[in-house]
Formats: C-alpha cells, structure tokens, sequence
C-alpha cells in the first residue's frame, strides 16, 4: 500500500472497491445489509464530521464500535437496523436513517468515529482518515432490539450468541463457502436460540468464508470469517484460474498475495482491494513485474477473505478467498495494540551561572554566587531525570 497516490489514482482504486463492495454484500437469497453510498469529501454540502473514539473491538458489526456509543449514552444501548456494510470513501449517504437514532458509528480500517445523528443526512470523517468500511447507527435507551454480540466459527459449526431474542426463536445462516480448488457454494441453515445462542451445524469439509445470520427478514450480522481450525478442506483452497487471461494465477498467503499477470506490461499498475476478517479493507496499487508478477504484501496478522483485482479500468478479479496457511490471526481478530506514547523530546541542558573573573570580595557577594551554583546543582538533577525519562 501506498502513500503516494494521486487524487485520480485515489479516486479510482476507491471506485473499484464500491463497486466490489456493492457486490460482496449480498448473501444467500438476496438476503444483506445495505451498502448506502460513499464517496469523497470533495464536493459534499451539509454534512456532519464524526470524531475519532479509538479503535475497534473484534466480533459482530454492532459490537466493534458499541464503546463509543456507551460512553455518549447515560443508560442502555440499542443497535438498530438497516446495518450498512461494504462502504468505502470518505463520507457516507445513507438511503434510510433509522427512526429514533441518536448517534451513528462509522468503522474505518481499524478504526472507530461517532458523531450524533440530529437531522443529518450525511456523515463524514477526519481528512486524513481511512475509508469507511461499515457503519451502525444506535438509540439511547428505548425498546431493546435483537442483536448478535458473539460468533464462533469451525468447520463444524458456527455459533453465535444473541441479545434480546427470545428461546425458541429460529434463526436463518447464510453461509459462502470455499472447496478445495476455491469455488465458491452457497448453503442456508436453521437453528433455533436456546439460552441466549444459537448453533448452525456445518458441513465440515468446506471452508466458510462469509455468514450473514437473519432474524426473519432483518440482518443481525454479516460478515467474512474463517475457521478457527482451517482449513477444512484436506488441502487448504486456492484461487480457481480466473476467468479473464489478464490474470494468470494468484497464490495467497497471510504474508502476501503473489498475481501472475499475462498481456500486461511491466512497469503497469494494478490495483488490488483486499478485505480482512474483521471488516478491515485495503487497497493497493502494485507495479507488474518483468516475469508478469504483482506481489500485494499483507499484514501478516490479518486473515484475507476478498481480492478485488483492477487494471486499465476494468475488473479482472473478484472472489472470496482464503489464505493457504490461515488461520492467520484470532477470529475475530484482535484489536490492535494502542500506539505507543511517542518519546519526549530531549530537555535543553540549564545555563551556567555567570562566574566572576575575580573572586567575591567580601561575604554578601561570596553568598549570592553560592546560591547561584546550588540553584544550578538542583536544576542540573532535574535536568538528568528529564534527559533520562525522554530516552
């Protein structure tokens, strides 16, 4: 990933992954989240600015920013639907504001912003921030609402743990998976909530790779996960031979995601959106090689579960994916480390005190530059415990 970019450049990685995202969003049956409309900053009329509140918790879309919220409403929380996921840009246009929400969470890379709702209808970041990947709006107190505040993924079931829904009620699971040779299968499953959660027995020899979970016709989660004990499949999966000849072949790992291109020349660009377990999104701009080969380096800690590849403005790849040595973090994962407190800068040595070319000549003179060199001695202790602390 780059730092370098060009406001077109920008402009268009960002347009390739509203449209990947757009696509991404929808489950088994039609059944999703709601995408809304993101876009940049420029351009943007009355609009509220949402403010940095730290980072995000692992788990569920309505979980990852709840402690802003808590810290802004006196009494119970309440997350209301639509949920909107699969955003990119800078600023976001919901087509439906829920009724009664008071403050809305914009998730951007691993990062949390808030700002109340009031009568916008436009909601933006800090210049500088990430792109916004999803975003939850919550009410202060009122009715409770249904929600899913845990998951469990394995290869042989997945189970999640629900807020305000009632024992007996049946929940529907619609799970992406990956084989062997990465294609992709759809299945739906029911279960029925019994103490608080819910278990969707799996298949156990296909990797899942993307759950949405509904509640009759509302979403209460969707999200790409990995198993925890992947990969299910006897060896892990690997990309299928895209369709388009551009792309040859693509190998991904938790390090890297290596595309062997063909007919594209070396020196080009290619852009390349990969999104995390966790709701996390990056793009990249790689330059093609002389062997016809992009390398997209990853975090590392981070499991890969979409790649998005572009070039000369056209798509030339998009499926879910799984890395061949995942799990590769947590699930979910961790939140990062807070940032460490940058070291203070080096405090400036005190002055000397003026010294006489000649001796004091008598005892109120000789006192006054005494006091002068203790007072020195104090500031010079004070100095070296600074001096010490900033390094």
């Amino acid at each position: 990933m780059t730092d370098d970019d060009t406001d077109g450049r920008d402009v268009a990685r960002r347009t390739y992954l509203k449209g990947v995202a757009a696509g991404s969003a929808v489950g088994l049956g039609g059944m999703a989240t709601m995408s809304g409309t993101a876009h940049q900053v420029n351009g943007v009329g009355e609009h509220a600015v949402a403010e940095f509140c730290g980072t995000f918790s692992p788990g569920p879309q309505v979980q990852q920013c709840l402690a802003c919220i808590e810290e802004r409403c006196d009494g119970e929380v309440n997350p209301l639907t639509p949920l909107y996921t699969g955003l990119s840009g800078q600023c976001f246009e919901p087509p439906v504001v829920p009724d009664g929400a008071d403050y809305i969470a914009l998730k951007a890379g691993q990062n949390c912003y808030v700002t109340s709702v009031d009568d916008n209808t436009t909601f933006c970041l800090p210049p500088g921030s990430p792109d916004i990947s999803n975003a939850t709006f919550y009410r202060c107190g009122g009715e409770p609402t249904p929600a899913i505040v845990d998951f469990d993924v394995t290869c042989e079931a997945i189970t999640v743990t629900t807020e305000n829904v009632p024992d007996g009620q049946a929940l529907t699971a619609a799970v992406t998976f990956l084989d062997a040779d990465g294609n992709e299968s759809e299945a739906a499953f029911q279960a029925i909530v019994e103490n608080g959660t819910a278990t969707f027995d799996l298949p156990g020899d296909l990797n899942p790779t993307h759950l949405v979970v509904t509640l009759d016709d509302t979403v209460l989660l969707e999200q790409d996960v990995v198993a925890t004990d992947a990969p299910c499949t006897p060896e892990p999966p690997t990309p299928p031979v895209p369709d388009d000849p551009r792309i040859d072949d693509v190998e991904v790992t938790c390090e890297a995601i290596i595309i062997t291109t063909s007919d594209i020349l070396e020196g080009a660009t290619i852009y390349a959106t990969v999104s995390f377990v966790g709701d996390v999104t990056e793009m990249y701009d790689v330059t093609v090689d002389a062997d016809g080969v992009a390398v997209v380096p990853l975090p590392g800690d981070l499991d890969p579960s979409n790649l998005a590849v572009a070039y000369d403005d056209e798509l030339l790849f998009d499926m879910n994916v799984q890395a061949v040595d995942a799990p590769c973090a947590d699930v979910p994962p961790k939140p990062p480390e807070p940032p460490a407190e940058p070291p203070e800068k080096p405090p400036e040595p005190p002055e000397l005190p003026e010294l006489p070319e000649e001796p004091p000549e008598n005892e109120k003179e000789f006192k006054k530059l005494l006091h002068e060199c203790k007072s020195f001695e104090r500031k010079y202790e004070r100095y070296e415990k600074r001096l010490e602390k900033s390094t």
